[in-house]
């Protein structure tokens, strides 16, 4: 063998042993409308009723998932639905399992400079059966 080939040989076993070396990225769980819109109708059945599930946004981290979706409140059946944006966190257990959790839902339906909504919730997404 050749010096250029050696030199080649070697590196290319560097590199094979560096990237044996990293983690394998952990896959995100999956959020599902579906899951969404259950977690938010039973959250609080007497304020929230989801009427329409409008879709996703992920923001710059993949652990977070907003969903924007229209309100309606059951115990109030003269009201308007209010527009709302729901912040779904994928959050680790003790143990090391990842788990969904509803953060907040707000509304800016008051006006641009008024939230209105809840800030600090925890609540964690059942997976259908």
């Amino acid at each position: 063998m050749r010096r250029g080939q050696i030199a080649v040989l070697l590196f290319a076993l560097v590199v094979s042993l560096l990237e044996g070396c990293t983690p394998p990225p952990t896959p995100v769980p999956s959020l599902t409308a579906e899951e969404a819109r259950h977690t938010l109708d039973r959250w609080n059945p007497t304020y929230c009723k989801v009427v329409e599930f409008y879709g996703f946004h992920q923001p710059a981290s993949a652990h977070t998932r907003l969903a924007y979706l229209l309100l309606s409140y059951p115990n109030l059946p003269g009201t308007k639905p209010l527009l709302a944006v729901a912040q779904f966190q994928l959050l680790t257990r003790p143990e090391g399992q990842q788990e969904w959790f509803l953060t907040s839902v707000v509304s800016h339906s008051a006006g641009i400079s008024r939230r209105q909504g809840w800030d600090n919730l925890l609540i964690p997404v059942k997976h259908q059966p």
